[in-house]
């Protein structure tokens, strides 16, 4: 479904939805639950934003707020990508356990992130 997306929000949309699926990776390999993952795209009706989620069954790491990274530490600027590329980002915990992150994505007028009709009728029944 982001291949339908105007680059403007694309291509941030998929470097954040790849950190965020990498993160959810290494947290439920950690609980030995990589099949916990689910990945969601949500395009609102009026095409203004999308919303990217991913839920692992990890409870643990939980985001926390950005700090300073040392330039050779190959990890721990998550955050610091979201804040810069998402126009919101948040966390919640999953009432069965481990968590969900997600970020939103605005959407200009003249980017019209709606996908065309017959590849929401496609997915819908999906």
């Amino acid at each position: 479904m982001l291949r339908l997306l105007p680059a403007a929000v694309r291509d941030p949309g998929v470097l954040v939805m790849s950190e965020l699926v990498t993160n959810a990776v290494a947290a439920d390999a950690a609980v030995g639950a990589t099949e916990d993952i689910e990945v969601e795209i949500v395009i609102d009706p009026a095409g203004r934003h999308v919303a990217l989620a991913v839920t692992d069954a990890s409870d643990q790491p939980l985001p926390q707020t950005p700090a300073a990274v040392a330039t050779d530490q190959d990890s721990g600027r998550g955050l610091l990508l979201l804040d810069a590329l998402a126009h919101d980002h948040g966390w919640a915990p999953r009432t069965c356990g481990g968590k969900c992150v997600w970020a939103l994505f605005r959407c200009t007028p003249a980017q019209r992130c709606s996908p065309p009709p017959s590849e929401r009728m496609e997915c819908a029944g999906a």
